[in-house]
């Protein structure tokens, strides 16, 4: 080989490694979210999924999976984030924190109550039905309002499936509150038969009680009132006595993330939502028929007073910029 041919290939190689390295530079970072078969979960990985990739230029991957593998995940660090870990439902998780398998970044939010639910139309206002009707305790007053349809000398009280903590726990307040002597409970066998009892009589301005809870569409796109309950106690409670607690739902994440991110870690610490956020979301996932990302658009455009304040400005500025032509 003379020297011409020996230069060339010294310069090809130089070239190839130049190139190489370049790659390796540019290629970028990937983030894994945890993701619940629960549309508020999809509807904040969208968001969330939307800021990393145009404001922070990292790749995004959603991985589907119930809350045990997600914590298991996390204690593996196989999952970077989880946004929606029902803490108060893990029944390791302050031994977990404690002992650093993973890490709380944040409190999403803690405002999701749950209870029995009544229109507001039926206590409030002009030609309210029920304007005393303000406790559970107030419903043996106003059970002729709530008949039930297949035995007009009863009322109804309309329940989750069975199996569900909250539906055992409101069978018991039946009878603690007297409520079986005029009410029969009904159970329903799936959360969507619930929500259309719920819907079904709300569009005809209807009587109705029953449970639900926060944050879901029907809450977002209905205007309903929790009625009141006493004062959460572990030991009343279970006995059928005492409103629903609420749950730390928080943001989770690895030491590993946390050490070799701070920008990202700063951005999931500064995060936080409430139920009347994600109702409102899910409302509008629900009347428009839009999937989770179309719904996390939707919310980039229309609610930059919220998640603007989780990004520095120059970052907030980048994601408008860049879904501008999707919105």
């Amino acid at each position: 080989m003379n020297i011409s041919k020996k230069l060339l290939a010294i310069l090809l190689i130089l070239t190839l490694a130049l190139s190489l390295a370049a790659c390796g530079e540019d290629e970028q970072k990937t983030v894994t979210l945890g993701e619940g078969d629960w549309d508020s979960n999809a509807f904040q990985d969208q968001v969330v999924k939307i800021i990393l990739e145009n404001g922070y230029d990292v790749n995004v991957d959603i991985i589907a999976a119930d809350t045990a593998v997600m914590v298991t995940s996390l204690k593996t660090d196989k999952l970077d984030i989880c946004l929606e870990l029902w803490s108060d439902n893990i029944v390791t998780y302050d031994e977990d924190i404690k002992n650093g398998e993973y890490i709380e970044l944040g409190v999403n939010y803690d405002d999701n109550a749950q209870g029995l639910y009544v229109p507001r139309y039926l206590v409030e206002g002009e030609g309210a039905l029920a304007p005393d009707l303000k406790s559970i305790k107030d419903l043996p007053k106003y059970w002729e309002l709530f008949e039930h349809p297949e035995d007009p000398s009863r009322g109804i009280i309309y329940g989750g499936t069975e199996g569900w903590s909250a539906t055992e726990h409101l069978h018991k307040k039946m009878e603690a509150y007297n409520l079986s002597d005029n009410f029969d409970f009904k159970t329903i066998d799936s959360t969507a038969t619930l929500s259309a009892t719920l819907s079904g009589a709300y569009l005809k301005g209807e009587p109705w009680v029953g449970y639900n809870w926060e944050p879901t569409w029907v809450l977002g796109l209905y205007d309903m009132v929790l009625l009141e309950d006493s004062e959460f106690s572990e030991e009343d409670f279970a006995n059928g006595i005492g409103a629903f607690s609420t749950v730390d739902v928080t943001i989770n994440s690895t030491q590993v993330f946390v050490d070799e991110n701070p920008e990202l870690a700063k951005f999931f610490k500064s995060y936080s939502t409430s139920s009347a956020i994600i109702n409102e979301a899910l409302a509008y996932m629900q009347e428009n028929e839009v999937e989770a990302d179309e719904t996390a658009i939707w919310f980039i455009k229309e609610k930059q007073d919220i998640w603007t304040a989780w990004v520095d400005e120059d970052i907030a500025k980048k994601i408008l910029d860049s879904i501008e032509d999707k919105i």
